[in-house]
Protein backbone atom coordinates (compact mmCIF):
# COMPACT_ATOMS: atom_id res chain seq x y z
CA UNK A 1 0.00 0.00 0.00
CA UNK A 2 2.92 2.04 1.09
CA UNK A 3 4.66 1.62 -2.26
CA UNK A 4 1.16 1.99 -4.50
CA UNK A 5 1.09 5.64 -2.46
CA UNK A 6 4.62 6.80 -3.41
CA UNK A 7 4.30 6.04 -6.52
CA UNK A 8 1.59 8.01 -7.33
CA UNK A 9 3.63 11.05 -5.29
CA UNK A 10 5.76 10.57 -7.77
CA UNK A 11 3.96 10.69 -10.55
CA UNK A 12 1.95 14.08 -9.13
CA UNK A 13 5.32 15.77 -8.91
CA UNK A 14 6.09 14.70 -12.53
CA UNK A 15 2.96 16.41 -14.16
CA UNK A 16 3.69 19.57 -12.58
CA UNK A 17 5.80 21.45 -14.71
CA UNK A 18 3.36 20.51 -17.58
CA UNK A 19 0.12 21.91 -16.04
CA UNK A 20 1.98 25.13 -15.27
CA UNK A 21 3.33 25.34 -19.06
CA UNK A 22 -0.30 24.63 -20.31
CA UNK A 23 -1.86 27.55 -18.17
CA UNK A 24 0.58 29.59 -19.32
CA UNK A 25 -0.01 29.14 -22.84
CA UNK A 26 -3.45 29.94 -22.10
CA UNK A 27 -2.70 33.34 -20.61
CA UNK A 28 -0.69 34.57 -23.49
CA UNK A 29 -3.25 33.33 -25.69
CA UNK A 30 -5.46 35.46 -24.20
CA UNK A 31 -3.92 38.50 -24.02
CA UNK A 32 -2.89 38.37 -27.60
CA UNK A 33 -7.27 37.52 -28.18
CA UNK A 34 -7.83 41.01 -26.19
CA UNK A 35 -5.40 42.87 -27.44
CA UNK A 36 -6.56 41.64 -31.62
CA UNK A 37 -10.11 42.14 -30.65
CA UNK A 38 -9.41 45.83 -28.76
CA UNK A 39 -8.02 46.68 -31.96
CA UNK A 40 -10.93 45.80 -34.41
CA UNK A 41 -13.57 46.95 -32.11
CA UNK A 42 -11.99 50.48 -32.20
CA UNK A 43 -11.33 50.40 -35.86
CA UNK A 44 -14.87 49.75 -36.35
CA UNK A 45 -17.57 52.59 -35.95
CA UNK A 46 -21.41 51.82 -36.22
CA UNK A 47 -23.90 53.06 -38.42
CA UNK A 48 -25.75 56.20 -37.68
CA UNK A 49 -29.08 54.03 -37.55
CA UNK A 50 -27.29 51.19 -35.85
CA UNK A 51 -25.70 53.78 -32.73
CA UNK A 52 -29.42 55.32 -32.73
CA UNK A 53 -30.38 52.08 -31.96
CA UNK A 54 -27.90 51.42 -29.34
CA UNK A 55 -28.39 54.63 -27.38
CA UNK A 56 -32.29 54.53 -26.82
CA UNK A 57 -34.57 52.37 -25.18
CA UNK A 58 -36.78 51.45 -28.18
CA UNK A 59 -35.64 50.88 -31.94
CA UNK A 60 -35.83 52.89 -34.86
CA UNK A 61 -39.00 52.32 -36.11
CA UNK A 62 -39.49 53.35 -40.11
CA UNK A 63 -35.98 54.50 -40.11
CA UNK A 64 -34.72 51.03 -39.39
CA UNK A 65 -37.96 49.48 -41.65
CA UNK A 66 -35.97 51.86 -45.08
CA UNK A 67 -32.96 50.30 -44.23
CA UNK A 68 -34.00 46.86 -44.85
CA UNK A 69 -32.80 45.39 -48.13
CA UNK A 70 -36.17 45.76 -50.30
CA UNK A 71 -38.41 42.23 -50.81
CA UNK A 72 -37.29 41.94 -54.80
CA UNK A 73 -34.43 43.37 -56.99
CA UNK A 74 -34.18 46.41 -59.37
CA UNK A 75 -33.96 44.10 -62.51
CA UNK A 76 -37.22 41.43 -61.38
CA UNK A 77 -39.16 44.66 -60.55
CA UNK A 78 -38.48 45.97 -63.95
CA UNK A 79 -39.50 42.61 -65.20
CA UNK A 80 -42.41 42.78 -63.75
CA UNK A 81 -43.29 46.64 -64.34
CA UNK A 82 -42.73 45.70 -68.07
CA UNK A 83 -45.58 42.35 -67.84
CA UNK A 84 -47.90 44.20 -66.15
CA UNK A 85 -47.72 47.44 -69.02
CA UNK A 86 -48.26 44.27 -71.12
CA UNK A 87 -51.61 43.11 -69.62
CA UNK A 88 -53.02 46.07 -68.71
CA UNK A 89 -52.76 48.10 -72.06
CA UNK A 90 -54.29 44.47 -73.69
CA UNK A 91 -57.03 44.39 -71.51
CA UNK A 92 -60.54 45.59 -73.22
CA UNK A 93 -63.05 44.48 -70.64
CA UNK A 94 -63.09 40.66 -70.83
CA UNK A 95 -62.64 38.19 -68.37
CA UNK A 96 -60.96 39.29 -65.28
CA UNK A 97 -58.32 36.65 -63.38
CA UNK A 98 -59.14 34.93 -60.48
CA UNK A 99 -55.90 33.71 -58.74
CA UNK A 100 -55.63 30.14 -57.95
CA UNK A 101 -54.42 30.41 -54.65
CA UNK A 102 -57.39 32.50 -53.26
CA UNK A 103 -58.36 31.86 -49.78
CA UNK A 104 -62.39 32.64 -50.20
CA UNK A 105 -63.70 29.51 -52.10
CA UNK A 106 -62.17 27.34 -49.10
CA UNK A 107 -63.51 29.75 -46.17
CA UNK A 108 -67.02 29.97 -47.95
CA UNK A 109 -68.45 26.58 -49.06
CA UNK A 110 -70.12 27.20 -52.71
CA UNK A 111 -68.86 30.62 -52.40
CA UNK A 112 -68.34 32.66 -55.57
CA UNK A 113 -65.36 35.43 -55.35
CA UNK A 114 -67.37 38.91 -56.40
CA UNK A 115 -66.67 40.38 -59.96
CA UNK A 116 -64.30 43.41 -57.85
CA UNK A 117 -62.23 41.01 -56.43
CA UNK A 118 -60.63 39.85 -59.18
CA UNK A 119 -57.66 41.70 -61.29
CA UNK A 120 -56.88 42.16 -64.97
CA UNK A 121 -53.89 40.65 -64.95
CA UNK A 122 -52.89 37.32 -63.95
CA UNK A 123 -50.40 36.46 -61.05
CA UNK A 124 -46.63 36.23 -61.08
CA UNK A 125 -45.52 32.40 -60.40
CA UNK A 126 -43.06 34.02 -58.28
CA UNK A 127 -45.76 35.64 -56.26
CA UNK A 128 -46.37 33.13 -53.42
CA UNK A 129 -48.40 33.87 -50.20
CA UNK A 130 -45.31 35.04 -48.27
CA UNK A 131 -43.92 37.60 -50.98
CA UNK A 132 -48.30 38.89 -51.44
CA UNK A 133 -49.65 42.30 -50.24
CA UNK A 134 -53.03 42.03 -48.45
CA UNK A 135 -55.03 45.19 -49.74
CA UNK A 136 -57.48 46.35 -46.49
CA UNK A 137 -59.37 48.39 -48.39
CA UNK A 138 -61.10 50.01 -45.81
CA UNK A 139 -64.53 51.89 -47.19
CA UNK A 140 -64.89 55.51 -47.85
CA UNK A 141 -60.92 56.23 -47.24
CA UNK A 142 -60.05 56.04 -50.74
CA UNK A 143 -59.76 52.61 -51.44
CA UNK A 144 -61.41 52.62 -54.43
CA UNK A 145 -58.79 54.65 -56.30
CA UNK A 146 -56.07 52.70 -54.99
CA UNK A 147 -58.00 49.16 -55.77
CA UNK A 148 -58.17 50.53 -59.51
CA UNK A 149 -54.55 51.05 -59.63
CA UNK A 150 -53.43 47.73 -58.06
CA UNK A 151 -55.92 46.09 -60.82
CA UNK A 152 -58.62 45.37 -58.89
CA UNK A 153 -62.06 45.74 -60.83
CA UNK A 154 -63.89 48.26 -58.14
CA UNK A 155 -65.81 51.35 -59.01
CA UNK A 156 -63.00 51.75 -62.14
CA UNK A 157 -63.47 53.07 -65.47
CA UNK A 158 -66.99 53.50 -67.08
CA UNK A 159 -68.49 50.56 -64.94
CA UNK A 160 -67.10 47.45 -62.74
CA UNK A 161 -66.40 45.43 -65.92
CA UNK A 162 -63.41 47.52 -67.01
CA UNK A 163 -60.13 49.00 -65.43
CA UNK A 164 -57.92 51.12 -67.70
CA UNK A 165 -56.10 52.77 -64.22
CA UNK A 166 -54.00 50.25 -63.09
CA UNK A 167 -50.49 51.23 -62.70
CA UNK A 168 -47.48 49.06 -63.80
CA UNK A 169 -45.71 48.62 -60.36
CA UNK A 170 -44.32 45.91 -58.19
CA UNK A 171 -47.28 46.90 -55.17
CA UNK A 172 -49.53 46.37 -58.08
CA UNK A 173 -47.90 42.56 -58.68
CA UNK A 174 -47.54 41.57 -55.28
CA UNK A 175 -50.98 42.95 -53.94
CA UNK A 176 -52.72 39.46 -55.19
CA UNK A 177 -55.83 39.44 -53.00
CA UNK A 178 -58.05 41.80 -51.26
CA UNK A 179 -60.12 42.39 -47.82
CA UNK A 180 -63.33 44.63 -48.05
CA UNK A 181 -66.70 44.35 -45.82
CA UNK A 182 -67.64 41.23 -45.39
CA UNK A 183 -65.48 39.38 -48.04
CA UNK A 184 -61.77 38.34 -46.61
CA UNK A 185 -59.68 36.84 -49.62
CA UNK A 186 -55.84 36.91 -48.14
CA UNK A 187 -54.02 34.65 -46.75
CA UNK A 188 -52.33 35.05 -42.99
CA UNK A 189 -49.09 34.34 -44.30
CA UNK A 190 -48.31 37.53 -46.69
CA UNK A 191 -45.53 39.27 -46.43
CA UNK A 192 -47.31 42.93 -46.20
CA UNK A 193 -51.20 44.21 -45.43
CA UNK A 194 -51.56 47.21 -47.16
CA UNK A 195 -53.87 49.84 -45.50
CA UNK A 196 -55.68 52.79 -47.09
CA UNK A 197 -56.80 55.43 -44.56
CA UNK A 198 -57.91 58.53 -43.91
CA UNK A 199 -58.49 61.51 -41.37
CA UNK A 200 -61.50 59.18 -39.33
CA UNK A 201 -64.05 62.14 -38.89
CA UNK A 202 -63.85 63.00 -42.68
CA UNK A 203 -64.25 59.18 -43.12
CA UNK A 204 -67.06 59.16 -40.77
CA UNK A 205 -68.62 62.08 -42.84
CA UNK A 206 -68.14 60.34 -46.05
CA UNK A 207 -69.63 57.01 -44.91
CA UNK A 208 -73.02 58.34 -43.71
CA UNK A 209 -73.16 60.19 -46.79
CA UNK A 210 -72.85 57.60 -49.36
CA UNK A 211 -74.98 54.76 -47.35
CA UNK A 212 -78.04 57.50 -47.32
CA UNK A 213 -81.03 55.78 -49.09
CA UNK A 214 -82.49 57.76 -52.11
CA UNK A 215 -86.11 57.52 -51.95
CA UNK A 216 -86.52 58.56 -55.35
CA UNK A 217 -85.07 54.50 -56.32
CA UNK A 218 -87.29 51.53 -56.60
CA UNK A 219 -85.62 49.78 -53.95
CA UNK A 220 -83.53 52.00 -52.09
CA UNK A 221 -82.76 50.26 -48.67
CA UNK A 222 -80.28 47.98 -48.55
CA UNK A 223 -81.09 44.09 -47.97
CA UNK A 224 -78.07 43.88 -45.54
CA UNK A 225 -78.18 46.58 -43.71
CA UNK A 226 -80.12 48.64 -41.43
CA UNK A 227 -80.05 51.81 -43.06
CA UNK A 228 -83.80 52.83 -42.98
CA UNK A 229 -83.37 53.10 -39.30
CA UNK A 230 -80.91 55.81 -39.07
CA UNK A 231 -81.91 57.69 -41.75
CA UNK A 232 -86.30 57.39 -42.34
CA UNK A 233 -86.64 56.01 -39.00
CA UNK A 234 -85.10 58.38 -36.61
CA UNK A 235 -84.97 61.13 -39.51
CA UNK A 236 -80.93 61.41 -39.96
CA UNK A 237 -80.46 62.83 -42.96
CA UNK A 238 -76.72 64.59 -42.26
CA UNK A 239 -74.34 63.65 -39.87
CA UNK A 240 -74.53 66.84 -37.98
CA UNK A 241 -78.20 66.31 -37.40
CA UNK A 242 -77.36 63.16 -36.41
CA UNK A 243 -74.34 64.41 -34.12
CA UNK A 244 -76.49 67.56 -32.60
CA UNK A 245 -80.13 65.75 -31.68
CA UNK A 246 -78.37 62.08 -31.64
CA UNK A 247 -75.29 62.45 -29.45
CA UNK A 248 -75.82 65.61 -27.51
CA UNK A 249 -78.59 66.01 -25.41
CA UNK A 250 -80.86 68.39 -25.86
CA UNK A 251 -84.09 68.67 -24.25
CA UNK A 252 -87.41 69.48 -25.37
CA UNK A 253 -89.14 68.40 -28.79
CA UNK A 254 -85.68 68.96 -30.68
CA UNK A 255 -83.89 65.95 -29.76
CA UNK A 256 -83.83 62.16 -30.92
CA UNK A 257 -85.74 59.11 -28.80
CA UNK A 258 -83.57 57.41 -26.51
CA UNK A 259 -83.42 54.65 -29.46
CA UNK A 260 -82.49 56.66 -31.61
CA UNK A 261 -79.47 58.02 -29.83
CA UNK A 262 -78.66 54.33 -28.93
CA UNK A 263 -78.85 53.83 -33.26
CA UNK A 264 -76.67 56.91 -33.48
CA UNK A 265 -73.62 55.69 -30.93
CA UNK A 266 -73.51 52.15 -32.23
CA UNK A 267 -73.26 53.29 -35.68
CA UNK A 268 -70.48 55.44 -35.41
CA UNK A 269 -68.74 52.21 -32.77
CA UNK A 270 -69.19 50.08 -35.40
CA UNK A 271 -71.17 48.09 -33.32
CA UNK A 272 -74.40 48.05 -35.18
CA UNK A 273 -74.73 47.47 -38.97
CA UNK A 274 -76.91 50.03 -40.17
CA UNK A 275 -74.13 52.58 -41.86
CA UNK A 276 -72.57 49.38 -43.87
CA UNK A 277 -68.77 51.71 -43.56
CA UNK A 278 -68.70 52.32 -40.29
CA UNK A 279 -69.64 49.40 -38.99
CA UNK A 280 -66.31 48.21 -41.00
CA UNK A 281 -64.35 50.17 -39.65
CA UNK A 282 -60.33 50.53 -38.72
CA UNK A 283 -61.35 48.36 -35.41
CA UNK A 284 -62.62 46.04 -37.87
CA UNK A 285 -59.65 45.24 -40.53
CA UNK A 286 -56.35 46.03 -38.05
CA UNK A 287 -58.15 42.96 -35.56
CA UNK A 288 -59.06 41.06 -39.06
CA UNK A 289 -55.50 40.68 -40.02
CA UNK A 290 -52.78 38.48 -37.86
CA UNK A 291 -51.54 40.25 -34.94
CA UNK A 292 -47.95 40.11 -35.71
CA UNK A 293 -48.24 41.15 -39.60
CA UNK A 294 -46.22 43.56 -41.28
CA UNK A 295 -48.18 46.84 -42.12
CA UNK A 296 -47.83 49.62 -44.85
CA UNK A 297 -49.89 52.49 -45.59
CA UNK A 298 -51.02 54.66 -47.96
CA UNK A 299 -53.03 58.07 -46.76
CA UNK A 300 -55.17 59.58 -48.45
CA UNK A 301 -54.15 62.72 -48.39
CA UNK A 302 -50.68 61.95 -48.88
CA UNK A 303 -51.86 59.35 -51.65
CA UNK A 304 -48.12 59.96 -54.13
CA UNK A 305 -45.94 60.28 -51.60
CA UNK A 306 -47.05 57.13 -49.69
CA UNK A 307 -47.17 55.16 -53.16
CA UNK A 308 -43.81 55.81 -53.52
CA UNK A 309 -42.14 54.89 -50.24
CA UNK A 310 -43.96 51.54 -50.23
CA UNK A 311 -43.05 50.78 -54.05
CA UNK A 312 -39.18 51.72 -53.02
CA UNK A 313 -39.69 49.40 -49.90
CA UNK A 314 -40.62 46.75 -52.22
CA UNK A 315 -37.92 47.28 -54.06
CA UNK A 316 -39.43 49.31 -57.30
CA UNK A 317 -39.13 52.58 -58.33
CA UNK A 318 -40.80 55.92 -57.13
CA UNK A 319 -42.08 56.98 -60.26
CA UNK A 320 -46.12 58.25 -59.02
CA UNK A 321 -46.89 61.67 -59.99
CA UNK A 322 -49.82 63.21 -59.22
CA UNK A 323 -51.58 63.39 -62.81
CA UNK A 324 -50.96 59.99 -63.18
CA UNK A 325 -53.60 59.72 -60.58
CA UNK A 326 -57.25 58.22 -60.81
CA UNK A 327 -60.32 59.41 -58.97
CA UNK A 328 -62.90 57.29 -58.37
CA UNK A 329 -66.52 56.75 -56.62
CA UNK A 330 -66.84 60.01 -55.85
CA UNK A 331 -69.83 62.43 -56.29
CA UNK A 332 -70.98 65.80 -56.11
CA UNK A 333 -71.81 66.85 -52.59
CA UNK A 334 -74.70 69.43 -51.45
CA UNK A 335 -73.12 71.82 -49.15
CA UNK A 336 -75.59 70.60 -45.72
CA UNK A 337 -73.85 67.39 -46.46
CA UNK A 338 -70.37 68.29 -45.53
CA UNK A 339 -71.34 70.96 -43.37
CA UNK A 340 -70.42 69.98 -39.23
CA UNK A 341 -70.95 72.45 -36.21
CA UNK A 342 -68.60 73.07 -33.89
CA UNK A 343 -70.37 71.22 -31.43
CA UNK A 344 -71.14 68.11 -33.37
CA UNK A 345 -67.14 67.93 -34.26
CA UNK A 346 -66.66 67.64 -30.75
CA UNK A 347 -69.06 65.21 -29.73
CA UNK A 348 -68.20 62.77 -33.31
CA UNK A 349 -64.76 63.10 -32.17
CA UNK A 350 -65.75 62.34 -28.57
CA UNK A 351 -67.60 59.20 -30.10
CA UNK A 352 -64.53 58.14 -32.52
CA UNK A 353 -62.32 58.25 -29.74
CA UNK A 354 -61.29 54.49 -29.89
CA UNK A 355 -61.79 54.40 -33.74
CA UNK A 356 -58.99 57.47 -33.99
CA UNK A 357 -56.85 55.51 -31.44
CA UNK A 358 -56.95 52.33 -34.10
CA UNK A 359 -55.75 54.92 -36.51
CA UNK A 360 -53.25 55.90 -34.74
CA UNK A 361 -52.03 52.64 -34.07
CA UNK A 362 -51.96 51.65 -38.08
CA UNK A 363 -49.86 54.84 -38.36
CA UNK A 364 -47.40 53.71 -36.04
CA UNK A 365 -46.70 50.25 -36.94
CA UNK A 366 -46.78 51.63 -40.58
CA UNK A 367 -43.23 50.25 -42.46
CA UNK A 368 -43.17 53.67 -44.68
CA UNK A 369 -44.08 56.08 -41.99
CA UNK A 370 -41.62 57.66 -40.56
CA UNK A 371 -41.58 60.11 -37.29
CA UNK A 372 -41.87 62.98 -39.14
CA UNK A 373 -44.75 61.53 -41.63
CA UNK A 374 -46.35 60.53 -38.32
CA UNK A 375 -46.06 63.64 -36.72
CA UNK A 376 -47.82 65.58 -40.01
CA UNK A 377 -51.05 63.08 -39.59
CA UNK A 378 -51.13 63.97 -36.12
CA UNK A 379 -50.93 67.45 -36.96
CA UNK A 380 -53.56 67.12 -40.26
CA UNK A 381 -55.63 65.25 -36.68
CA UNK A 382 -55.31 68.24 -34.66
CA UNK A 383 -57.46 70.29 -36.83
CA UNK A 384 -60.42 68.46 -37.04
CA UNK A 385 -59.94 66.35 -33.36
CA UNK A 386 -57.54 68.14 -31.30
CA UNK A 387 -58.09 66.19 -28.10
CA UNK A 388 -58.00 62.72 -29.46
CA UNK A 389 -55.39 63.67 -31.43
CA UNK A 390 -53.02 64.08 -28.04
CA UNK A 391 -54.80 61.42 -26.02
CA UNK A 392 -53.86 57.56 -25.91
CA UNK A 393 -57.01 56.68 -23.80
CA UNK A 394 -61.09 56.99 -24.19
CA UNK A 395 -63.58 57.07 -22.16
CA UNK A 396 -65.33 54.46 -23.53
CA UNK A 397 -63.97 50.81 -23.33
CA UNK A 398 -62.77 49.30 -27.24
CA UNK A 399 -65.69 47.60 -28.39
CA UNK A 400 -65.38 43.69 -28.30
CA UNK A 401 -65.81 42.67 -32.09
CA UNK A 402 -64.45 39.33 -31.95
CA UNK A 403 -67.73 37.68 -33.28
CA UNK A 404 -67.49 40.09 -36.36
CA UNK A 405 -64.18 39.46 -37.08
CA UNK A 406 -65.02 35.72 -36.74
CA UNK A 407 -67.68 35.95 -38.58
CA UNK A 408 -66.20 37.87 -41.62
CA UNK A 409 -62.95 35.59 -41.97
CA UNK A 410 -65.21 32.71 -42.08
CA UNK A 411 -63.25 29.34 -41.38
CA UNK A 412 -60.29 27.91 -43.14
CA UNK A 413 -60.68 24.56 -44.10
CA UNK A 414 -58.25 23.26 -46.58
CA UNK A 415 -57.93 19.15 -46.99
Amino acid sequence: MTRIARRSTDKEHRAVPWFGMWIGMALALSVIYCWSAGRLLSAYSPSPALRAYLESDAPVESEEAAAKPPMFDSSFAEYLKKGLSYYIEAYDGGKPYQYKDSSYPHRRANATLPLWFKKVFPLNKHMTPDKQTCFMHVGKAGGSTIGCMLGFLIHCGDDDKTNFQSVPSLLAATTAHSFHRGVYDCSDEAANYLFVIRNPLARALSAFNYAKPDLSEKHPFSKKYKDKEIYVDCDFWTLNDLAERGLVIVKGNDGASDECKDRAKKALLGTEDNIVHMYYNYQFYYESMPPDANIVVIRNEHIVDDWNAVETLLGGAADLTKESLPVNNQYEKKPEEVYLSDAAKVVLCETLCNEIQVYKTILKRAQNINKEQYTQSMQELKTSCPKEAMEESCADDMPDISLKVEKAKGELNIE
